[in-house]
């Protein structure tokens, strides 16, 4: 194992910019996921949008129009209001020890994986982890 291809996740759930918070939101508790990917319809991966942004702009919400409303204006807020689009990818080939440097240096929570433009995975550091488990496993 020593690409990013031989650890990605690339069984992937991924929204539009035009798909709600809420939607958003209901994934991520329904599939227990921190990180979305935003594809466009061509599959290239446009913007993440992370728990943390998810709730840095709910909080937004909240302070400008009070808790009662919150569930209505998460429906009719676009993610492309909350995502990220200043993005870091990674290509299948890179080096995983490259990778986790990035992971180290940035504290990134989650790398998209593209090729030819289009996204095939994500990367986490919690892959890393698992990488680790295993690893420890096999030398007990």
């Amino acid at each position: 194992m020593r690409t990013v291809a031989d650890l990605m996740v690339t069984n992937l759930v991924t929204l539009k910019e035009h798909d709600s918070l809420a939607k958003a939101k209901e994934l991520m508790q329904e599939r227990n996921i921190r990180n979305i990917p935003i594809t466009d319809d061509e599959g290239r991966c446009v913007g993440m949008l992370t728990q943390r942004e998810y709730l840095r702009y709910a909080f937004h919400l909240v302070s400008q129009f009070g808790t009662q409303l919150m569930s209505k204006k998460e429906q009719q807020t676009p993610i492309s209001h909350a995502m990220n689009k200043d993005i870091l990818t990674l290509s299948p080939e890179t080096d995983l020890d490259m990778a986790a440097e990035f992971f180290i240096e940035n504290k990134y929570g989650c790398l998209p994986v593209t090729q030819d433009d289009k996204l095939v995975g994500i990367l986490t550091p919690v892959d890393f982890v698992k990488l680790a488990h295993t690893m420890l496993n096999q030398t007990a």
